[in-house]
């Protein structure tokens, strides 16, 4: 920092105080000797007065000294002068000048003071008188003078010595101001440079950020257009600059409610967020999200408008791809709910069919065919295996039961079902097959394909009351990544696929919404279980394949199915003939079952047909039986949802007892997993309840069989 100014007036007073007290000295010094000087001057003139008095004049006429006096005293400002005789008496007496008011001041204030002098006069050695001079001495003038020039002289040191101190302040001043203004200039250039440094990464920020950063002056023209607008929009940055929107981004529709956005804008200042609809250089149209903020200058007036742009086309894309993903997990969680649902009733609902049916089926065969009571029995029994599909349908639309799966030609089961199509739909409804040729060989099951075209075809026959068309097409196509992310049931590659269309009246968005949902029917009440297409769906699950629906009101509705392919094409095996039954040749079969309609019935049955017949209505009373007639029962027929120690322990107990026991399962529920536990448990064979006369007594001829050959 610079010295203070106080240092230095402080020296310049010192200097000073000494100057003035030296000046002083020597000035009285000089005024006591020069007043010494003066009245012995004035002294010597006096008495030169009187000399000249005595010897020139005074001997030649007495008044003779009056002219010499009076020149005398006016020159040298007498007060007055006075000539005395011998005898003391005045000779002559002449007064001086008056005073002036300077004069007469200076007398008041003690300035001046008066001499008196006498002299004698002598002639001829004789003194013949005296001559008294009165003066005024104005030395005062003199020592006024001396002090103004001392003072001038004074001033001006002072003046010197302060313009020698002000220098040197000015020049430390000037000094620290300059090192100030040099500080001032590197941290100006610092914090240019780091403005610059600042806008340089800005820039290359606008330049490089994802987001399009798009300046729009007052008039609505594109005055910055950044790399990331350039990727969005397609537009070059020279191509964008000086622009509208209306003239590069905007679809029509979107036009008015940019102008009222723009008008918002241009009145507040405060930013707006929206979502619009633009065109890219190659009409493509984009979802973009925009932030938007008003510019304002110093007066706080809008200048322009700042905006960051997001294309969020690909997310609203995701977005509804994920609606649809939710609407079909939904459809599965809906499944599952019917599957479990069935699932809890469907055993004890198929034993009850069970009994129905059997004794149905023993009636059947003790009766006149020819008798109405033999019709009507065959309307008990047809009643029940629609019961039994029910169940069937319900366990498979929600996967509890496995597809029997196998390489078919879906072209063939279509000719095939073409042929029941043409008995079961009215001819006012015209059906076109459009098969391609070399298809695809996928893995399914022949008789759950059939279903889901029958199912779909009478669902269109229901759509087309007053007749109409109604396509089937199947063809060779590729799922690519893109459409498979957007359909989680598809499967990438190669795809069989099965188109039915119709043109009926169609589904409104709230239908089709809920199109696969269980029990859900447009059809009056007792018209429809509302149980097709939910079925369709869940064999469609079971195969690994993936359905879609579009419809619309009036316009017909289209179901479009994608099989996977087998990876390597497989010759389609041939068919096995079937064989008649056998019957039973004495075996003894000890039936374990914990409904009582069922071990009556399968005992019955069986003893019909050539079977002996224990029977157990628990798993413990059961292995008892067995234990002690281990050597003459040839077959177990056991249910697995019992109480107590239920099938699955019981069959362990009994490969405890003997591990080469023969046992078939039969139950009203046989989920996938419980098939395979009770195979991991040694089971040999399954059967499912309501079972059919004939197909229970091949199912006990084909377990023995391959018991026998498995356990010699």
């Amino acid at each position: 920092m610079a010295p203070t100014h106080t240092k230095k007036r402080l020296s310049v007073k010192t200097v000073m105080g000494l100057l003035i007290v030296l000046s002083l000295a020597v000035f009285s010094i000089f005024a006591f000797f020069y007043h010494r000087h003066l009245l012995l001057q004035e002294t010597a003139q006096i008495q030169n007065h009187a000399t000249v008095i005595s010897t020139s004049l005074w001997s030649y006429e007495p008044l003779a000294p009056m002219e010499y006096m009076t020149l005398a005293v006016k020159a040298n400002r007498y007060e007055q002068a006075t000539i005395f005789d011998e005898q003391d008496q005045i000779f002559l007496h002449i007064d001086g000048d008056p005073y002036t008011w300077i004069e007469t001041l200076f007398l008041t204030l003690g300035l001046f003071h008066t001499y008196q002098h006498k002299e004698p006069i002598i002639f001829n050695g004789t003194t013949i008188g005296h001559i008294d001079i009165q003066w005024l001495c104005r030395v005062i003038y003199q020592y006024m003078y001396i002090l103004f020039c001392l003072l001038l002289f004074l001033t001006g040191i002072w003046l010197f010595l302060t313009l020698l101190d002000a220098k040197a302040l000015l020049e430390q001043r000037v000094l620290a101001r300059t090192a100030k203004l040099e500080m001032e200039v590197r941290e100006r250039k610092k914090a240019e440079e780091k403005l610059r440094l600042q806008a340089q990464h800005l820039s290359m920020h606008v330049q490089n950020t994802p987001l399009a950063v798009i300046e729009w002056s007052s008039d609505f023209k594109i005055v910055e257009w950044n790399k990331a607008a350039e990727s969005i929009f397609g537009f070059p940055r020279d191509e964008a600059l000086g622009k509208t929107p209306y003239e590069l981004l905007l679809p029509s529709e979107e036009k008015e409610g940019i102008q009222k956005l723009w008008g918002k804008l241009s009145n507040q200042a405060r930013g707006i967020r929206s979502i619009n609809t633009n065109l890219t250089k190659n009409k493509e149209i984009k979802t973009c999200e925009w932030f938007n903020t008003p510019l304002l200058n110093s007066n706080g007036e809008v200048s322009g408008v700042a905006s960051l742009v997001l294309d969020i086309t690909d997310r609203i894309k995701a977005e509804q791809a994920n609606k649809v993903l939710q609407e079909q997990l939904l459809q599965s969680q809906k499944m599952e709910a019917i599957g479990n649902l069935a699932g809890g009733i469907s055993h004890d609902f198929n034993n009850l069919l069970q009994g129905i049916s059997g004794y149905t089926q023993l009636l059947l065969g003790n009766w006149d065919p020819k008798s109405k009571d033999y019709s009507r029995l065959q309307g008990i029994l047809q009643a029940c295996e629609r019961a039994t599909d029910l169940i069937k349908q319900l366990l498979t639309l929600s996967r509890k039961v496995e597809s029997t799966l196998g390489p078919l030609d879906l072209n063939e089961r279509v000719t095939q079902i073409r042929a029941i199509l043409d008995h079961t739909i009215p001819k006012m409804i015209d059906i076109k097959i459009d098969l391609a040729p070399k298809l695809y060989t996928i893995n399914a099951d022949p008789v759950q394909i059939e279903q889901i075209i029958l199912n779909m075809a009478i669902n269109a026959h229901q759509a087309m009351p007053d007749g109409g068309k109604l396509s089937i097409t199947t063809a060779n196509t590729h799922l690519d990544a893109a459409f498979c992310a957007k359909h989680l049931k598809a499967t990438q590659g190669p795809n069989v696929m099965l188109k039915v269309v119709d043109t009926g009246i169609g589904m409104d968005q709230a239908t089709l919404e809920r199109v696969f949902e269980p029990f859900f029917t447009t059809k009056e009440v007792g018209q429809g279980t509302g149980l097709g297409l939910s079925t369709v769906y869940g064999i469609i699950q079971s195969h690994g394949a993936y359905i879609e629906c579009l419809s619309s009101s009036g316009k017909g509705t289209e179901f479009t199915i994608y099989f996977p392919a087998i990876a390597h094409q497989q010759e389609l095996l041939e068919k096995p003939t079937e064989k008649d039954f056998e019957l039973g040749k004495n075996e003894t079969v000890l039936i374990v079952d914990d409904e009582d309609i069922v071990r009556e019935i399968g005992a019955e049955i069986l003893s019909v047909h050539g079977y002996a017949t224990l029977i157990a209505e628990s798993g413990e009373e059961g292995i008892r039986i067995y234990s002690e007639n281990k050597d003459k029962i040839d077959i177990v027929i056991m249910d697995l949802n019992m109480p107590g120690m239920g099938g699955f322990n019981s069959i362990r107990e009994l490969k405890t007892l003997d591990p080469n026991v023969c046992i078939l399962v039969a139950s009203g529920y046989i989920p996938t997993d419980t098939v395979k536990q009770a195979t991991e448990l040694g089971a040999d064979g399954f059967i499912s309840k309501p079972f059919q006369i004939r197909n229970l007594l091949k199912k006990i001829r084909e377990t023995l069989t391959i018991s026998r050959q498995t356990k010699k």
